[in-house]
């Protein structure tokens, strides 16, 4: 979209149909958009619009321009930054503030971040958070501004407004990779270490370290989430470990939960999983699974669970610390939680993989009926089903005798319907019955004509 064209067109609106400034932009703006016009490169004056969000921005630019900020002044920048925040929080008003230069506008503050308290700071940087995403990159030095803050911060406010913008840029790939080479890593460990008793800023840090390793690819030509879960299994393990050697932390079911969740994304290796299970994890998880009998912490524990399950030793220690009694309360607990019931599957099927052992006690306990009850509540969900069928898989391939308990609760109907139903679920329910024993002819996945083969 062409600047000149685009003023023009405001301009006849205002003069056709006896609008303003701003009442001819909005209408203009939603013109352009139901066209499908890229607006990328379009300013609008700001000093002409009388909406909140340009209003506040125009403001805020004055305010900027002014060499001195006494008390009065730096009341209006906070109230003002915050309109431009909650304007943000729409569609419409994301849109508009970068048509208004909104970034620029409040990214320059970042030069005088020194001239305000721990308040207007943490106003400042949640305005600028409301600014980001969509493909938004943040370089230079609005960057190295916003690292330095984070290293020397001591202010709760400002650090928690501070994590909240460092995860919303980890949307983007090219984002996480420039802040695995700063050194993310060893930052985050560090305000863990600082703030070990801080249940906010622990989870706020979690959630972080979670967005630093998703594994999508939005803007580079490869992903770097597995280095990224190295190093922070290698920065990042011991220190959330030590979190949950904290009787008080394991007291809070929210926080251990979210430990829990992170530790689970970057243990991706046998040597994290070792590692964790020598100073003590298993217990730790343990305690707490006996102290919160909620969905959210058994989800969690599931999954941290299963990325330790990847480590045939520590499998076999998971048995022997307790873990199956605890995995069959909680799941017969919350059976009806598709969520649940699908890490539960998950993690039945590592611990089972390779491990006759493992099978044995969770069938002896019962696992054969509670599967099967599962697959009765969540028929209507692939996902489940097929995950639901691997865990049967595993329990029986190594043990053929413990298959009588599933039979004995008719799960062949119930995998017959399964494989009717759903096609996708197809391979894992007819691997389930060829190894309960029962007739099954599998789909040929690739036959060739056997012309133009030498030997």
């Amino acid at each position: 979209m062409d600047q000149k064209a685009f003023d023009e067109a405001v301009n006849d609106t205002m003069d056709l149909l006896d609008m303003n400034y701003s009442e001819a932009l909005k209408d203009t703006i939603s013109q352009f958009q139901q066209l499908g016009m890229d607006m990328g490169g379009i300013k609008i004056d700001i000093e002409k619009a009388t909406d909140p969000l340009p209003s506040a921005l125009f403001k805020l630019k004055t305010y900027y321009e002014t060499s001195i900020w006494d008390e009065s002044i730096k009341e209006q920048i906070v109230s003002n930054l915050s309109i431009v925040e909650n304007e943000c929080k729409s569609h419409e008003g994301r849109h508009l503030s970068k048509l208004s230069g909104a970034y620029n506008i409040v990214c320059g503050y970042l030069e005088r971040l020194a001239e305000l308290d721990g308040d207007q700071k943490a106003q400042l940087i949640k305005t600028f958070d409301s600014l980001l995403g969509g493909g938004q990159v943040v370089y230079g030095k609005a960057l190295d501004i916003m690292v330095e803050l984070l290293k020397n911060t001591n202010d709760e406010k400002v650090l928690l407004a501070q994590l909240s913008w460092f995860k919303t840029i980890s949307e983007l790939e090219d984002e996480r990779e420039e802040l695995r080479i700063i050194g993310i890593g060893d930052i985050m460990k560090d305000i863990l270490e600082s703030n070990s008793s801080n249940e906010a800023v622990i989870i706020a840090t979690c959630q972080l370290i979670r967005a630093q390793l998703r594994e999508d690819n939005c803007s580079g030509d490869f992903s770097n989430a597995g280095e990224r879960s190295r190093l922070f299994g290698c920065e990042l393990m011991l220190p959330l470990l030590q979190l949950l050697k904290d009787d008080k932390i394991i007291e809070l079911e929210e926080v251990t939960s979210e430990i829990f969740f992170t530790l689970a994304t970057i243990i991706v290796r046998f040597e994290f999983c070792r590692k964790f299970n020598e100073c003590g994890g298993l217990l730790r998880i343990k305690l707490a699974m006996d102290r919160h009998c909620t969905m959210r912490l058994n989800c969690q524990a599931f999954k941290l669970l299963k990325s330790l399950a990847g480590d045939d030793i520590v499998k076999d220690d998971i048995r022997k610390v307790g873990f199956c009694p605890l995995i069959l309360s909680a799941l017969q607990r919350h059976i009806n939680n598709k969520q649940l019931c699908i890490d539960a599957m998950k993690l039945l099927t590592a611990l089972t993989l390779r491990s006759p052992q493992n099978s044995t006690e969770l069938t002896q306990l019962g696992i054969a009926e509670l599967i099967v009850q599962a697959m009765k509540v969540h028929s209507n969900d692939d996902k489940h089903q097929k995950h639901a069928c691997t865990a049967v898989r595993n329990i029986v391939s190594r043990n053929r005798e413990l298959a009588s308990e599933f039979l004995a609760h008719n799960i062949e109907s119930i995998i017959e319907k399964i494989i009717s139903q759903y096609k996708n679920c197809e391979f894992e329910a007819k691997s389930a019955l060829r190894d309960l024993g029962l007739d099954v002819s599998f789909v040929e996945q690739w036959t060739g004509t056997g012309q133009n083969l030498s030997s």
